[in-house]
């Protein structure tokens, strides 16, 4: 089970070329113990992340690829277009269509404040 519903982001780190994403949660406050939660995202495809502040994590959703590649849709050709984005398949159907096929997940990060992205993998992991 991911443990994240208000926890703190303390950071996140990038390895593996990209193709891992972790995020690193506590939840405590003064006085009280911290407990510390990792949520590490392995074979990861895409994730575009903005974090501009402080965050309390509110929620990582698990959502169909075809309904983030729809709502991200622009994004991801734009990205495509300036910098090439390695899972690209010639356009937006074929590439969710080559992420499904090879068994690809997504997910939305949200917080109350500072950090919101997603994320798309083969899995998701917390401690």
């Amino acid at each position: 089970m991911l443990r994240f519903h208000d926890y703190h982001l303390q950071k996140y780190e990038v390895s593996d070329h990209g193709k891992t994403v972790k995020l690193y949660l506590g939840f405590g406050y003064p006085g009280k113990e911290t407990d510390f939660s990792e949520i590490i995202f392995t074979e990861v495809a895409i994730y575009h992340f903005v974090h501009t502040a402080y965050s309390i994590i509110t929620d990582i959703e698990n959502v169909p690829i075809s309904s983030l590649f729809e709502n991200e849709k622009e994004n991801v050709q734009n990205w495509n277009r300036h910098f090439g984005v390695d899972i690209w398949k010639d356009d937006i159907e074929t590439t969710v269509n080559y992420l499904q096929s090879n068994n690809y997940s997504g997910w939305y990060i949200e917080s109350a404040i500072g950090f919101s992205g997603f994320v798309v993998a083969k899995s998701v992991n917390g401690t």
